[in-house]
């Protein structure tokens, strides 16, 4: 036999070896959907450590059994949960990243890059904030029955479609935690007797959650956030300013522009002056007041008042992302963008975006009335 001959020989008998001590049998594995992140407690022997929490569906994905551990790191916590765990537990099935609140708001950073520096770990995997006790939400029942995990996945599926809530993701949260110009967010939950909401939308300056968006104004976060295809908005008219009692417009959408009118000054210690231009338009589908809807000179009038009630609520959210320091969204990219990059690098921009003026200017347009054309 020639060398050559000798070496393929060798070659083919080598390489069904290659591998073998990286093998995956499914029916070994225990496959991760949701891990949860939270403060150990109160406690000396707790300073410095997080209690984490894994759930595993089982095969008929009905239930899943949970495994709980107090470590300073997730990966410390793995090897608690390896040791109890007939199964080689593995993330490539991961769907959720749970942090409590109260972790949150100390910072997630250091557990979010580990999340991202497992390679099988994607990074759509959802990054969600928990009000309350993150292992509760995942141990309970639900009456819609299947795991807690499950039922996160389809709320978020839903709500996330009818663009109620922006998708907030691993991907999402470190793109923004990198970018100097906007601030990352995340959708918050919290569990119920018999079900899990979504309740808001968690701030962060930088890593540390500094604020929230609370669920009624969700809808005036999305119009500031970017555009929205098909969203709900429910209008309840307060005060002697309007005609109208309540108003609701659905299927409407929205698209914003950001103009800098001045830019921040280091020597005065100023923020940039700032417009952000909202148009929305939608169909009126429930009205209470006295304005007539059905003659176009009335629809102005209501056209115009809807613009108003919007206006405010949009500035009363950008002050309360001011008073967060949580440039949620993203005016920094734009006076980023209006200035030398030398100039911006000398900014502290979470003290200047407190100090900016910003103006909201909103045009509203009713399509339509529903069947009553």
């Amino acid at each position: 036999m020639t060398l050559r001959k000798l070496s393929l020989v060798i070659l083919a008998l080598a390489l069904p070896l290659i591998g073998c001590s990286d093998q995956r049998i499914i029916e070994k594995l225990g496959f991760i959907r949701t891990t949860a992140y939270e403060l150990a407690g109160d406690g000396e022997e707790n300073q410095g450590k997080i209690k984490v929490t894994v759930s595993i569906p089982k095969t008929t994905q009905k239930e899943a059994v949970q495994y709980s551990a107090v470590a300073k790191t997730a990966r410390e916590a793995r090897i608690v949960f390896d040791r109890q765990n007939d199964r080689r537990l593995v993330n490539g099935q991961m769907r959720q990243a749970l942090f409590g609140a109260s972790l949150a708001r100390e910072g997630v950073w250091t557990h979010i890059d580990s999340l991202m520096r497992d390679p099988s770990v994607g990074n759509r995997v959802h990054f969600l904030v928990v009000e309350g006790s993150a292992e509760e939400l995942l141990k309970r029942k639900y009456p819609q029955g299947g795991t807690a995990g499950e039922y996160i996945d389809n709320l978020i599926r839903v709500e996330t479609g009818a663009m109620n809530m922006p998708d907030t993701t691993l991907y999402s949260f470190a793109r923004d935690y990198y970018d100097d110009g906007i601030d990352p967010i995340a959708a918050i939950i919290r569990g119920q007797p018999e079900s899990i909401i979504f309740d808001g939308i968690a701030l962060f300056e930088r890593d540390r959650m500094t604020g929230k968006v609370e669920p009624d104004d969700l809808p005036y976060f999305g119009i500031l956030y970017g555009k929205v295809k098909s969203g709900d908005l429910f209008v309840d008219f307060t005060g002697d300013d309007y005609s109208s009692d309540v108003a609701s417009m659905l299927y409407f959408s929205s698209r914003r522009k950001i103009k800098v009118r001045s830019l921040p000054s280091l020597s005065r210690g100023t923020g940039p002056k700032v417009t952000v231009k909202v148009s929305l338009s939608g169909s009126l589908l429930e009205y209470v007041g006295t304005v007539e809807v059905s003659k176009r000179a009335e629809q102005a009038k209501l056209e115009k008042e809807i613009a108003k009630f919007v206006k405010l609520r949009c500035e009363r959210l950008i002050r309360r992302m001011q008073d967060a320091r949580a440039d949620a969204i993203g005016i920094g990219q734009y006076v980023r963008n209006s200035m030398r990059y030398s100039d911006w690098e000398k900014l502290d921009w979470a003290e200047t975006f407190s100090k900016a003026e910003i103006d909201v200017e909103v045009g509203v347009r009713i399509r339509n009335f529903g069947k009553r054309q």
